[in-house]
């Protein structure tokens, strides 16, 4: 387990971000005549234990200037096909002795299950490596602020795979916002997936998807007030339970509610009932949200897409308002190294320039995770960021 990295105060933090980043802009720009040298990229997995999420053992696969040299991996099947797919020729049950032995450039810290995050990407960040890390960044608070601090004192590159802010549509949809196409935002709804894991296990392993679109769209969140139940009665701590991945949740139903500038609110919902509704739906999922402006209202459905209506309402007094594809924004397109979360990496470690969902963005979407329990433990409002920086669910047992 690698040493705990002091945390400055988020004053601290900023100013050291800023300078740093100035220094990598600095140095960035004494290399630009330098020819480029090949990028050695490794891969940290775990079969059975969070596997390489979302095909995250290919992300650095295909990419100019990037070499695959090494998969770590404790189980042996799952390493050698691991290897295969990324094509990597070496191969660790240990990713301490692959960072020790391959000195990699990139990382991609590429499974599932969050408590291992931190352990792993600070031993990456201290081996000077940059990150790709598959959400959430971390089980805590605490310890996404680790990563966040570490990543910043080591000059070091973040990408985490919150990849909305990476997929055409969502491009989309936000430009058309920024432009102002619905009007005045007044309202968000977001509803969870609400399969089994209903409650706060979708929270955090799915929630901080729609936590960290919020963010993108509408700035940092103000304040969060929330409820959370298990059997529709108040959750207490001792109500603190392991999900069906691990990690450590509270409630089976989350009611909260986030605070942005301008006045404007957003809620995320995710409810146990004793009917079917957390039973799968095929492609339809329960997971969807709508945005609702002083002149018309955007929707979204997993599995369905985008689509709006040209009225604030959902009746309109004429009745004759359809869902309509979305537009093409005014905005140009995205350059080419934000529509893939890899190639945004290997840019911006290239370039010094930011990535599009770095550490602080992945940060971000804990802490309203975090948030939203702690509003619900202290039965009123919190005021976001957060002041104290502990898990409110207490240590795990």
């Amino acid at each position: 387990m690698s040493a705990a990295v002091p945390v400055p105060s988020r004053r601290q933090f900023l100013r050291q971000t800023a300078l740093l980043g100035a220094a990598w802009v600095a140095s960035a720009a004494a290399r630009a005549g330098e020819p480029s040298r090949p990028l050695r990229a490794a891969i940290i997995g775990h079969t059975g234990g969070g596997d390489y999420g979302h095909g995250y053992d290919r992300i650095f696969t295909g990419l100019e200037g990037v070499e695959v040299v090494a998969v770590a991996d404790p189980d042996p099947a799952g390493r050698a096909a691991a290897q295969e797919r990324a094509g990597a020729p070496r191969g660790y049950g240990d990713y301490r002795e692959l960072l020790a032995r391959e000195k990699p450039g990139l990382v991609s810290v590429a499974f599932r299950h969050p408590r291992c995050h931190a352990e792993v990407a600070l031993a990456a960040l201290e081996a000077g490596a940059h990150l790709f890390i598959e959400k959430p960044l971390a089980e805590t608070l605490a310890d996404a602020d680790r990563i966040e601090a570490a990543a910043a004192r080591r000059q070091a590159r973040v990408v985490v795979a919150h990849n909305r802010r990476y997929d055409p549509a969502f491009w989309q949809a936000r430009a058309l916002l920024a432009e102002g196409f619905l009007g005045q935002v007044r309202e968000v709804h977001v509803h969870g997936k609400q399969d089994s894991r209903s409650g706060g296990e979708d929270l955090l392993v799915l929630g901080t998807h729609d936590f960290d679109f919020l963010r993108w769209c509408f700035g940092d969140p103000q304040w969060c007030t929330a409820t959370v139940l298990v059997d529709g009665r108040p959750a207490t701590r001792v109500d603190a339970r392991e999900g069906r991945e691990p990690v450590r949740v509270l409630g089976d139903t989350v009611r909260a509610r986030f605070g942005f500038s301008g006045n404007m609110t957003a809620t995320w919902d995710s409810v146990r009932t004793t009917d079917d509704w957390n039973r799968p739906r095929g492609a339809r999922e329960h997971w969807s949200f709508e945005i609702l402006g002083t002149r018309r209202l955007l929707a979204y459905q997993s599995g369905v897409g985008f689509g709006w209506l040209d009225s604030p309402d959902w009746l309109h007094p004429a009745n004759d308002v359809k869902w309509q594809p979305l537009l093409a924004p005014q905005a140009p397109p995205p350059p080419d190294h934000h529509r893939h979360m890899g190639r945004d990496l290997v840019h911006t470690v290239r370039t010094g320039t930011p990535t599009l969902c770095s550490a602080s963005d992945g940060r971000w979407a804990v802490e309203m995770v975090t948030a939203v329990y702690r509003a619900h433990l202290s039965g009123g409002r919190v005021e976001l960021p957060l002041a104290d920086r502990g898990d409110p669910l207490g240590p795990r047992a």
